[in-house]
């Protein structure tokens, strides 16, 4: 027999889920408001501990330099000639009384500090004393005493430190309470007597207060005997009076320096900052009331927690009110979907009162057009993932056909090891350059990040220095591998062949058209004797990628100090790291070769195309990557043609196709750069005459728009010499006899 069904619980209407909903977020923000409190509150109480033990500190340095002053005074009257006459006088004679006048004028001097001087001899006999008429009988062997019964324990002169403070002490001339600074007196390296200042305790009790310290603080200065000294405030009843006892457990224990809780003789409960003094085993103690610390905490919290109360209660008022007002619109959307559902309109209502239900309500009423356009943009995706992968395709091909270029234009005299070493460092300069085109998503890079990509190996000895920069896409691999050829030669020749060397790279932006100047400038090198004899292929390479590919000038200073590479990108190439790019404008390019007249060197000293009195064919070439340009340059002239270009824009292209004079065929790129198609060249070559050949690095789906049927031939990079050879062969004359298109 089944069990009773379980009873479903009702639903909470909206205006319920609405308070939870505040309650949820309130809540918490309260917690976080009384924990923000709570911090503020307690980093101010840091801070102030952090006052209390700075004000300790600085009110140590003030005691501590009334003392060194007085210590001063007394090294300055402890070297008049007139004390020694004063210590060899005999007692009540009156030679000592220009030493006393001395040293009254000192006293006279600092009255607010200074009580009186005395001078001890070697015997500990007093023969000087200020408070006492100079020629009088002498002061006696004890001017100076503890108070008690005791009397002041000096040791002996022979065992007296350098500079001595005393406890508190009572001079016998007048019965005042004072504090004793004795100085030992030395001729000739032994110690003939002792120089004594007392000091009044008033004058310590000023410099207590010289840091005008808040209301409630005070500070307080005890002697080694646990007896008050000084205070900042009601200095006369405190005086001579027992320190508390926890100030007498911190002078018995070892510490220089502590904060504690403390309770006041008033029973007052304080912090205390206690610092021992160096000279005289004084302690100086700093206190201010808990309150005036922890009761900004606990106000703060208690303000918080009071508000916050009051705004979460609020705030659920407010959150019943509108739950009900807008749970009514809700169900009222619910009617509406019922009816959408059922294929009819829904029915008219007043406007909404809140926006979102407006839109809902509109949502309900296009349903339909949204779904067609859902549709449309999933085919509009698919369309434009093709493209993606047409694209990276692209790339990738044409990045095979730089490096098969590089393989190919590298001199051939060289070891395989060297050979190998160069390609390997060649084509992983070109593969960072990729890794950070593809972080950026095929947008450009940072100039600095790239620098610093290729030169991982020597950023010990190379600084960089420069505004943030970016480099279009068109130009970072261009740059990576002039920096990896600069590098190269470096490590080999230049500033990082040794150990002293250095390199600085640094970059600027030109007020006058916000061109980059990069400058490569090496230091502690061997050194140079000018340019080399023989353009190396290092140097035509940096030469072809700055001037064709970047359209940019490259100046060589062959300083005999190290090398100095001067690289000026146009604007359309970089810019300021918040600047945007315009990679589709046109660089100027210069006619630059291989060979010391700026072209490349004939492998064919004879024609292979044509009979050898007459003239090449001449070919037109376009190809915006500055490598392949020059190895297909390199590769046409090795097959006896004259080349016309390269041609690196769409602009520069269909110029040398409508000016030039006896062209006998061209070898187009497909895709110019920018998105510029090479498609208007081929419909001008074509309506000459001129046959032509296509290059693309895209797959069987590039963008051929179904012209490759007027071309000769479409060749996909990477492609073999041979291939361009046997094209070439089908269109320009004399080709059966004397075509060489050696495969590469």
């Amino acid at each position: 027999m089944p069990g009773p069904v379980p009873r479903r619980r009702r639903p909470m209407r909206f205006r319920m889920h609405l308070l939870g909903l505040a309650l949820v977020t309130g809540l918490p923000l309260l917690a976080l408001a009384i924990g923000l409190a709570w911090w503020i509150a307690a980093n101010a109480r840091t801070a102030a501990l952090h006052e209390l033990v700075r004000t300790a500190e600085a009110l140590q340095a003030d005691i501590d330099r009334e003392l060194q002053i007085t210590a001063a005074a007394l090294r300055v009257l402890a070297s008049a000639p007139s004390l020694e006459a004063a210590l060899a006088a005999p007692p009540g004679s009156g030679d000592p009384e220009v030493f006393h006048r001395r040293a009254q004028l000192l006293v006279r001097d600092r009255p607010a500090v200074l009580h009186g001087i005395i001078l001890f001899d070697a015997a500990g006999q007093a023969r000087v004393d200020t408070l006492l008429p100079p020629g009088g009988p002498p002061p006696g062997p004890a001017p100076l005493r503890l108070p008690g019964p005791q009397q002041l324990p000096w040791n002996g002169i022979a065992a007296t430190p350098p500079l001595t403070v005393s406890p508190l002490l009572v001079e016998a001339a007048d019965g005042r309470l004072v504090v004793g600074v004795a100085l030992p007196v030395e001729r000739a390296g032994q110690r003939i007597g002792l120089l004594a200042a007392t000091l009044r305790p008033e004058s310590l009790g000023l410099a207590l207060g010289s840091q005008h310290l808040p209301p409630g603080w005070i500070a307080t200065l005890i002697d080694e005997r646990h007896t008050i000294l000084a205070r900042s405030t009601q200095q006369e009843a405190y005086l001579a009076q027992p320190a508390i006892d926890w100030v007498t457990a911190f002078q018995q224990g070892g510490a220089a320096a502590a904060t504690v809780r403390a309770v006041t003789r008033a029973g007052v409960p304080s912090y205390a900052a206690l610092r021992r003094l160096p000279v005289g085993h004084w302690t100086l103690a700093l206190t201010v009331p808990r309150a005036a610390i922890d009761g900004p905490l606990r106000r703060a919290v208690l303000i918080a927690a009071a508000s916050g109360v009051l705004a979460v209660s609020l705030a659920a008022l407010l959150t019943l009110a509108l739950g009900a007002r807008l749970g009514e619109e809700i169900e009222a959307l619910g009617a509406d979907a019922a009816v959408v559902a059922r294929d009819q309109p829904p029915p008219p209502r007043p406007p909404a009162r809140v926006r979102e239900v407006a839109g809902v309500r509109a949502a309900l009423a296009e349903t339909g057009a949204a779904l067609r356009a859902r549709a449309a943009a999933k085919r509009e995706a698919e369309e434009h993932l093709v493209l993606l992968l047409r694209e990276v395709d692209h790339r990738a091909k044409n990045a095979l056909a730089v490096a098969l270029s590089l393989i190919r234009l590298a001199p051939r005299d060289v070891t395989p090891a060297a050979f190998a070493t160069a390609a390997e460092g060649r084509i992983t300069a070109m593969a960072r350059a990729h890794a950070l085109l593809a972080r950026g998503a095929w947008t450009g890079a940072e100039l600095r990040a790239l620098a610093e990509s290729e030169l991982p190996a020597h950023m010990g000895k190379v600084r960089l220095s420069g505004p943030p920069a970016r480099l279009s896409a068109e130009a970072v691999q261009p740059v990576a591998m002039l920096l990896h050829e600069l590098a190269t030669n470096a490590a080999k020749h230049g500033a990082l062949s040794v150990p002293g060397g250095e390199v600085c790279i640094a970059w600027e932006f030109l007020p006058a058209d916000q061109a980059l100047r990069l400058t490569w400038t090496e230091r502690g090198g061997p050194g140079l004797d000018g340019p080399p004899a023989r353009r190396s292929f290092g140097i035509r390479l940096v030469t072809q990628l700055a001037e064709r590919q970047l359209g940019a000038r490259l100046a060589l200073d062959w300083d005999p100090a190290g090398l100095r590479a001067t690289l000026t990108l146009p604007a359309a190439r970089a810019a300021p790291d918040n600047a945007a790019l315009d990679n589709a404008a046109p660089a100027a390019r210069a006619a630059a070769g291989l060979d010391r007249s700026g072209r490349p060197a004939a492998v064919a000293p004879r024609p292979a195309w044509t009979d050898p009195g007459g003239p090449p064919p001449r070919v037109l070439v376009a190809e915006d990557e500055a490598l392949l340009a020059l190895e297909l340059e390199t590769g046409l002239r090795e097959l006896g043609c004259e080349v016309v270009g390269p041609a690196r824009t769409l602009a520069e292209a269909q110029r040398l196709a409508a000016s030039e004079p006896r062209l006998a065929a061209a070898v187009l790129d497909i895709n110019l750069g920018g998105g510029e198609l090479i498609f208007p060249v081929a419909e001008a070559l074509a309506a000459r005459g001129v046959p032509y050949l296509l290059a693309t690095g895209y797959g069987s789906a590039g963008p051929l728009e179904g012209r490759e049927a007027g071309a000769v031939a479409v060749l996909r990079k990477p492609y073999q010499r041979h291939a361009l050879a046997a094209a070439l062969a089908s269109v320009l004359p004399g080709h059966a006899a004397q075509a060489r298109g050696e495969g590469g």
